[in-house]
């Protein structure tokens, strides 16, 4: 059996709200809250990596079906890793008393089902479905009694199923069965607003884990991670946070650290419309670095810029540059 999921109530992570001060992250609380006071399907559309399913627990965290089970199924495994008997569930014979195995959908049951990847669901699977929502009602394989279902289904897509309807691959009648509200979660690079707010969010987190202190975040890694169109959306941006935390020297956060894709070359930063000016700031920011490096300590400093000590006295009066 493949990786789906159940919990009740008391396992959803409450304290993580849905990020952003974005407009389409408020408007999309907004929603969230309307479709969860409603027992309504609803399909969520969104970019892999986007966050679908922690919407749908947000959802589910939110409803009437709060205190009742939460059952995920993977719909590109069915079939595969996830089978039939996990689906109905079973009743077998053994030692002369009949033993029962509960399945996914009877789990479901009075609760929320999942269907994650609704876009990856087989033809034979979408029969299937179709049948299930339409009766209502479960039979568990060597069982010859059918169990009523009161569930509500939130399906999740990569993409708008739409075109797959019109074109005979995705089954009209269960699409509008699944698809009684629809929400669609705009990406990540749609709404730049909500990228430091992300970054900060599991900057955070991610620091209460491990009990340290939570390091400067430099201009450079801000820049660079606004000035990437994170086609991975959340997912890659949440890796990245924990790579360049678990990477860096303790204390700071290092641009180093960034993905090669992501970080600008350092060039990128430079202003080209007063090139006497951006000298003057890469050589005062040379020179501080070198300072640093040995503690204040001039000859060594200056040895590591290849100029004279005398040289480096002079531009530390000019830029302003203190010995620390």
């Amino acid at each position: 059996m493949t990786e789906n999921t159940m919990k009740n109530g008391n396992d959803f992570l409450s304290d993580e709200p849905i990020v952003g001060i974005s407009p389409a992250a408020k408007r999309l609380q907004k929603v969230v809250n309307k479709i969860a006071a409603t027992n309504s399907n609803v399909l969520i559309i969104g970019e892999p990596g986007i966050g679908k399913e922690y919407t749908a627990n947000q959802i589910f965290h939110l409803s009437n079906q709060f205190n009742n089970s939460f059952v995920k199924i993977d719909c590109a495994e069915l079939g595969k890793t996830t089978t039939y008997t996990d689906l109905y569930g079973e009743d077998s014979e053994g030692d002369g008393a009949i033993i029962r195995s509960i399945g996914l959908l009877e789990k479901a049951n009075n609760g929320i089902l999942f269907l994650d990847n609704i876009n990856k669901l087989s033809h034979e699977f979408q029969e299937e479905f179709l049948r299930i929502l339409r009766d209502k009602t479960v039979r568990r394989l060597g069982s010859n009694e059918s169990k009523k279902l009161n569930m509500r289904v939130i399906s999740s897509s990569d993409f708008d199923l739409m075109p797959e309807v019109d074109s005979g691959r995705f089954k009209k009648d269960l699409y509008y069965l699944l698809n009684t509200l629809t929400l669609v979660i705009p990406p990540l690079r749609e709404r730049k607003q909500d990228i430091p707010e992300f970054f900060a969010f599991y900057l955070k987190k991610f620091c209460k884990e491990e009990s340290i202190e939570e390091p400067a975040v430099s201009a450079e890694i801000f820049e660079s991670i606004l000035g990437y169109e994170w086609k991975g959306n959340v997912r890659e941006l949440k890796s990245t946070v924990h790579n360049l935390l678990t990477m860096s020297p303790k204390g700071e956060l290092s641009a180093d650290f960034l993905p090669f894709r992501i970080k600008k070359h350092p060039l990128e930063f430079l202003d080209p419309r007063n090139i006497k000016q951006t000298t003057i700031q890469i050589e005062t920011y040379l020179i501080k670095k070198a300072l640093r490096k040995f503690s204040g300590h001039q000859v060594k400093a200056a040895k590591l810029l290849g100029m004279p000590e005398a040289t480096l006295r002079f531009k530390m009066k000019k830029y302003s540059i203190n010995k620390k």
